[in-house]
């Protein structure tokens, strides 16, 4: 009986086709399974990039906020200057323009601003951030504000405890 099996097992082996590779449905499926996937993960691909932007804006005007507080502390007044270079310089922070514009309007003596937003803010997805700080009878306040939209552009800061008509207060 054990020569009879190994017999029909080498018949068996021998009668055996070569895989001759995959057929046109099978590779068809695969495309549609493969584009379906891309599809279903291709936006929220996008939507963590815009959410790593953000972040990045947000981080930049907390740290303007925090070094114009550090200026006025030392000098008695806000950073100052002519374009957004030269008040980085004077403040001591390096921060790059690669997705977000940053702008500093002309600082007071008790209150300074910082805009960030991005060119691009409609097609990318992200919102615009302002942010102020304020110095008064030995105090400092502060606030960083984003858009409610990202087709919301910068507004005016006028005052370091409040946001203005279509900005929400971050924590």
């Amino acid at each position: 009986m054990k020569t009879e099996f190994q017999a029909k097992f080498l018949q068996h082996l021998l009668q055996k086709k070569e895989n001759q590779g995959f057929t046109l449905i099978e590779l068809l499926v695969v495309v549609i399974i493969i584009g379906v996937l891309a599809a279903v993960a291709l936006p929220n691909l996008l939507a963590q990039v815009g959410k790593a932007r953000e972040s990045e804006a947000k981080n930049a005007v907390g740290t303007t906020n925090r070094a114009q507080q550090a200026y006025h502390f030392e000098k008695l007044s806000f950073a100052a200057g002519a374009d957004t270079p030269t008040v980085q310089n004077l403040l001591g922070i390096s921060i790059p323009a690669q997705y977000y514009g940053y702008t500093y309007p002309t600082a007071s003596g008790t209150l300074a601003d910082v805009y960030a937003r991005d060119t691009n803010s409609a097609a990318n997805g992200t919102r615009a951030y302002s942010g102020a700080i304020s110095a008064g009878g030995g105090n400092y306040s502060q606030v960083v504000c984003q858009g409610s939209t990202p087709s919301v552009a910068t507004a005016t800061m006028t005052a370091a405890t409040s946001c203005p008509t279509d900005f929400t207060a971050l924590k």
